[in-house]
């Protein structure tokens, strides 16, 4: 059967667009991610798995081939009889390489849960990571921790939640069957929100894609990227001053750039980032007003598949709050 998407061709095309320093040395994240993995268990009271998991630096080319391979085998798994016609895979790999070319200056760090490949790695950026810090006179390493703690809380939900992996990996199922749109898109437009890229408004148009009954599905799974997105982005602004002294200024110079202005916001809102910035945004208010009310709320959002969100509650966060306070008093205690 033809490929759907010419792997090699897609990193073809990444590279065309990829500016690699040849000098950039990587990290050794074994430190780093000992002291993440125990800020993000203290903060979750989620397992991370550490030792089932991979943490490495990696340069941008290797970022995108990475993202490539994982793409592929997603698509494969997702939709092992889907085909391509003579020419598309090529043009899928346009698509999906000069996307991935496009951001690879700009990700710090990426978790793959391996819904397709065998092993669940984070990748660091650390070429993205210096740079950035740079700019923003901060210190490379703390940026580092601080990223990798975004990172990890990925890892705490997918791995330390398994109904929250699998009810995604389910939607995403359900619609990539369904769609009649290419692969790398519907791909794109599900999967890449975890994966920091952004896809526009995308889980929106693909339900014109889809039937009625499966808007639905495609509602849920940009509820539970918005979760994820927001529990992550939560966390790292939870992590104690003693850890990283100049976490406000992080938080400070991360809130600027995601508030692009001029010809990068035009660009912004083309490539998808606009909707990433709210999937943050919506997100890190529903647990910050949770939190308020309740220390405990927010892992109370994992415990259970009745703690996610339900429609207009991820806006109204008092929603939800009354919806488990009732649910909490109905429980009969023994």
């Amino acid at each position: 059967m033809a490929e759907v998407i010419a792997r090699r061709f897609a990193l073809t095309t990444a590279k065309l667009l990829i500016h690699q320093s040849s000098e950039h040395s990587l990290r050794d994240y074994r430190e780093l991610s000992s002291t993440a993995s125990r800020v993000v268990h203290d903060l979750t009271n989620l397992d991370l798995g550490p030792e089932t998991l991979v943490v490495e630096g990696v340069d941008r080319e290797g970022w995108a081939e990475r993202n490539i391979n994982s793409y592929a085998a997603l698509i494969d798994r997702l939709a092992p009889s889907r085909s391509s016609s003579i020419g598309m895979a090529e043009l899928n790999a346009v698509a999906l390489g000069a996307l991935l070319g496009s951001f690879a200056g700009k990700v710090l760090g990426q978790y793959d849960p391996a819904f397709a490949v065998a092993t669940p790695a984070v990748w660091m950026v650390d070429e993205n990571i210096d740079h950035f810090a740079g700019q923003a006179e901060l210190d490379p390493d703390e940026v580092a921790l601080w990223v990798l703690v975004h990172e990890l809380t990925h890892r705490a939900q997918f791995y330390g939640v398994p109904w929250f992996r699998d009810r995604l990996l389910e939607l995403m199922g359900q619609l990539f069957k369904a769609s009649t749109i290419s692969p790398v898109d519907l791909v794109g437009e599900v999967f890449a929100r975890l994966r920091g890229l952004g896809s526009g408004e995308p889980i929106e148009v693909s339900t014109l894609f889809l039937p009625e009954r499966l808007r639905s599905v495609a509602k849920e799974a940009t509820t539970m990227m918005t979760v994820a997105e927001g529990h992550a982005e939560w966390v790292m602004r939870q992590v104690s001053k003693d850890i990283i002294p100049y976490r406000e200024e992080f938080e400070r110079v991360i809130d600027e750039r995601r508030q692009s202005t001029g010809v990068a916001k035009i660009v912004s809102q083309f490539s998808g980032i606009a909707s990433k910035r709210r999937q943050y945004s919506v997100g890190l208010r529903f647990f910050e007003v949770i939190a308020t009310e309740d220390r405990h709320a927010p892992q109370r959002v994992f415990a259970s598949p009745n703690g996610l969100p339900q429609v207009g509650e991820l806006d109204d966060p008092s929603r939800w709050l009354r919806r488990m306070t009732r649910r909490a008093t109905s429980v009969p205690h023994s």
